[in-house]
């Protein structure tokens, strides 16, 4: 009962932050597909970007083949599988959120003290994440189809994009039940749906002979939909049993449980803490290092990838002409080698930034730490150890990143040059994360994240020609880019350390002069 009020209270709480992410991954589809059709600008060049680009190891295994032999086909096969990583983890978060996090919070006992019911909370927040998603797919569609992409592909990618974002919640839907952390309920709930991804990737990796392994996992039957290339209609239906499924697991296991607790119980630590840990820097390390140990290896993972595998297939993309606009775009001379900077310039900015701005807005739940504060801690002192991890983290994942991209080449040097140059754009982007948790409270997590979209867009916009050079070095990155619009000397990279530096003493300035709320 009241589940209805319920799902009015979560689109309440949620009102900027839920049509932010869905606008921000239909603006990722559409200018995709208007990047696309400039580097394949004819039938050759999608021919051969088909018959020899999709096919490579790497390329497989990270995004999956191609189903199609036109530019909507193109393009799915770019980001298709991208889109449904950005819907699950979105998916997670908010079903966590309103979820676990509430019960950690005290939020959901105040809840049950009203006439609610005690499937009313777990199901508003799946009815409100399932029906995000489906706005998502309507929206991807009516993208691809305003971009004149046909209409049942451009429909089929964006259920694709979707079934990613079910997926994740029903995922999320059952770990919220087994544990007791909201925290350890969204890293159990990623881990297991990008297992399932990577999964998929071997499968596709292996050929003919590995398919039947794809069709064990989610991944693999809406990855396999075929946009743009023969639509296969019929494995939502596998989505939605899976999702079915979940819910009613989820449902059984919540009825199984007390308030508060998971199903699995929390392990049980030492009776004396480490002297290690008797300090905000402990404590930081102690909340940060599954994540920093799992971006990092992810780092050295994609890295390696393209170290070995990506540099032939875009030297062998670049040689077929279909990159000639692009090199003079970028006032480069050679278009493989602008191309492959392109691609390691893109993963690096985004993902790290991403880990950057989330380490730093974790500060915003960790102020429930009442307990830690009211001891002879500072303010300044707890907000700098989490910061810390925002800095020196993306340090390690670029350089180990540079690293893993000269085994294929043995350039070392030239494969860190390529990824740490870019680190202190992701220095101000931690700086505007910082200045925004300690000045805009509540709405310091939305300015945070609408930055890292802004950056997003003036980028493909630039890339696409829709914005100039002098509107683009509103972005710390255009500064640190890969063309030769930048000239990323020393006074460069140490002006643009010195800002990221200013907006954290900004933040934590304010974090000192105002109230702590949750």
């Amino acid at each position: 009962m009241n589940t209805t009020a319920l799902i009015r209270l979560i689109l309440r709480r949620d009102r900027v932050w839920q049509p932010l992410w869905i606008l921000s991954v239909a603006l990722f589809v559409a200018t995709t597909v208007a990047t696309i059709r400039q580097l394949l600008p004819t039938r050759d060049a999608v021919l051969h970007y088909v018959e020899e680009i999709a096919r490579n190891p790497v390329i497989l295994l990270l995004q999956g083949p191609a189903y199609g032999d036109s530019v909507g086909a193109a393009a799915a096969q770019q980001r298709a599988a991208a889109t449904t990583i950005f819907a699950a983890l979105a998916s997670i978060v908010l079903l966590v959120k309103h979820t676990r996090s509430d019960e950690e919070q005290g939020r959901r006992e105040l809840v049950g003290s009203a006439a609610v019911g005690r499937r009313a909370p777990l199901t508003a927040a799946l009815t409100v994440v399932l029906g995000a998603n489906l706005m998502l797919a309507a929206l991807i569609a009516v993208v691809g189809v305003s971009a004149g992409l046909p209409p049942a592909g451009s429909l089929a990618w964006g259920l694709t994009a979707a079934s990613g974002g079910w997926v994740g919640a029903a995922l999320a839907a059952v770990a919220v039940q087994l544990t007791q952390s909201a925290r350890v309920a969204g890293a159990a709930a990623f881990t297991v749906f990008f297992a399932a991804y990577l999964l998929r990737g071997v499968s596709d990796l292996g050929g003919p002979g590995m398919e039947w392994l794809g069709w064990l996992v989610p991944n693999g039957w809406f990855l396999r939909a075929r946009a743009f290339g023969g639509e296969q209609w019929w494995v939502f239906a596998l989505v939605a049993a899976f999702v079915a499924a979940m819910a009613w697991a989820a449902f059984a296991l919540s009825a199984r449980r007390d308030l508060g607790a998971g199903l699995l119980p929390p392990r049980l630590g030492p009776a004396r803490a480490p002297a290690g840990l008797r300090g905000p820097l402990g404590l930081a390390w102690r909340t940060h290092r599954g994540a920093a140990l799992a971006w990092i290896t992810g780092a050295a993972f994609i890295g390696a990838g393209l170290g070995l595998g990506g540099q032939t297939a875009v030297e062998t993309f670049g040689q077929s002409g279909a990159l000639d606009y692009w090199a003079g775009r970028t006032g480069e001379d050679d278009p493989a080698r602008i191309f492959f900077k392109l691609v390691v310039y893109e993963l690096a900015v985004f993902s790290v930034s991403l880990y950057a701005i989330m380490t730093v807005l974790r500060l915003r739940g960790d102020e429930a730490t009442e307990l830690f504060l009211s001891g002879p801690v500072s303010r300044t002192r707890w907000a700098a150890a989490h910061l810390l991890f925002a800095v020196t983290v993306p340090v390690a994942m670029l350089v180990i990143a540079g690293l893993a991209l000269g085994l294929g080449t043995g350039d070392f040097a030239g494969g860190l040059a390529l990824t740490t140059v870019i680190l202190p754009g992701i220095w101000v982007m931690a700086g505007i994360a910082v200045a925004a948790f300690g000045l805009f409270r509540r709405a310091g997590a939305v300015v945070g994240w609408t930055a890292l979209v802004l950056t997003i867009a003036l980028e493909v916009a630039w890339e696409v020609g829709l914005v100039n050079d002098s509107l683009f070095m509103i972005s710390p990155f255009a500064h640190v880019h890969y063309s030769t619009l930048a000239s990323p000397g020393p006074g460069t990279l140490a002006g643009l350390t010195v800002v990221a530096a200013g907006l954290a003493a900004v933040g934590l300035y304010g974090l000192r002069r105002r109230d702590l709320t949750l």
